[in-house]
């Protein structure tokens, strides 16, 4: 099991990527240096400069252009001293009760060499935007006394090559990438060879360490592939949905590379009195009947339902209306009948002055007598949401 890599699964809302951005604040407060004292050399400076200039913007350092040239020209950044006692504030106490203003910070504030970075993948994320690919771009050229645009191709790194480049020349810190939704992405095209690399005995300066030649990359003296190791204060911390995807299908190489945390519904964090409702009760009812109706894996996270987004009754309904039932009818594929079933709710035999829905059948006025056939074929039946009561919502978890 590896303590370098990390993926916290679950379902919808149950707080998996604030959990991985504590878990990069705390992994960051544990590198062995006290103080961050970067020391670039000036390649670094050149891959920078947009951040230096996009840095240079914030009131807190209202650098001049003037300065950035400085900074860029020389092979220190003696600027950041001045700043040292306020980052330093950043590494240091207790931080489960400040963790995501600490992350806000990290982010903003160390735009110039940032410790953790943040990648999200989807279908078509490849192992080009990762590692390194070839990008195309223009150029304006003088040729014949004419400003004339030729196409160039170069080396670009991708997030996972810059930041093992950033951790190899820094190694007093510890560094973390966070992959979003990593089983969106196609993982074993995404990784590719890495995936050997990332493993703790496979890491820079162990025993078993591991390279890999870089497609692209060459060493301008002898033409060779240049190589990528993976140093050993680089962490990962993934967030994995597991509706999206089942832990069970996820590459055993990858399963066997990484620590699996799965992240449960706390229901214990909920209200238990929203205006006479209780929300607890409530959440663990949907989900025990999603549990049966679907599976474990599509139960809803107690994020929804947390105090800082439900004050009252009306912010309820307004979380119901617009993330839970839409929720519900993504997983049950518009299946109304199941739905109802998880709202206890009765489709058979509705009432129209009780429950979350209105349910209308067809009737003979809706369609002329030619269409009656079809009608009866398809059996279906008009569901709307209508304006519910707090006793709608009671009747949710009430004992059946």
């Amino acid at each position: 099991m590896s303590s370098l890599n990390k993926i916290f699964y679950g379902s919808a809302g149950t707080g998996k990527t604030r959990e991985a951005n504590i878990e990069a604040v705390e992994i960051i407060q544990k590198s062995k240096s006290e103080k961050l004292d970067f020391d670039f050399n000036k390649d670094d400076y050149s891959s920078i400069l947009s951040n230096f200039r996009d840095f240079s913007e914030t009131p807190k350092l209202n650098l001049s252009s003037k300065k950035i040239k400085e900074i860029h020209d020389s092979n220190k950044i003696d600027y950041i001293k001045l700043y040292e006692e306020e980052i330093q504030e950043l590494t240091g106490g207790t931080i489960k009760s400040e963790a995501m203003n600490i992350i806000k910070n990290y982010k903003e504030k160390l735009t110039i060499y940032p410790l953790i970075e943040t990648v999200t993948f989807h279908p078509s994320y490849s192992y080009q935007d990762f590692v390194e690919g070839i990008t195309i771009d223009t150029i304006e050229v003088e040729k014949n006394n004419k400003t004339i645009k030729e196409i160039v191709y170069t080396v670009k790194d991708g997030i996972f090559k810059k930041i093992c480049d950033r951790a190899r020349a820094n190694k007093k810190y510890n560094y973390v990438l966070i992959i979003d939704e990593i089983n969106r992405g196609d993982i074993s095209s995404i990784f590719g060879e890495l995936f050997t690399l990332l493993e703790d005995t496979k890491r820079e300066g162990e025993d078993e360490a591991l390279s890999i030649n870089l497609p692209y990359s060459k060493d301008k003296a002898t033409g060779n592939p240049k190589k990528l190791i993976v140093p050993s204060n680089l962490h990962i911390v993934a967030t994995m949905n597991t509706v999206d995807k089942s832990i069970a299908l996820i590459d055993v190489a990858l399963r066997r590379r990484f620590e699996f945390i799965e992240m449960k519904p706390k229901y214990e964090l909920l209200s238990s009195d929203i205006e006479g409702i209780n929300l607890e009760k409530m959440l663990k009812a949907i989900n025990e009947r999603i549990s049966i109706l679907k599976n474990e894996h599509y139960q809803i996270g107690h994020s929804y339902f947390l105090e800082d987004k439900i004050k009252n009754f009306s912010d309820l309904k307004n979380v119901m209306a617009k993330n839970i039932i839409p929720l519900l009818q993504e997983y049950f594929y518009d299946d109304w009948h199941s739905v109802c079933a998880i709202l206890n709710q009765s489709y058979a035999r509705p009432t129209h002055d009780k429950g979350i829905f209105d349910i209308k059948e067809a009737d003979e006025k809706m369609f002329a007598p030619e269409f009656n056939e079809l009608r009866e074929f398809n059996n279906k039946k008009i569901v709307t949401i209508r304006n519910f009561k707090n006793d709608d919502i009671k009747d949710i978890y009430k004992v059946i």
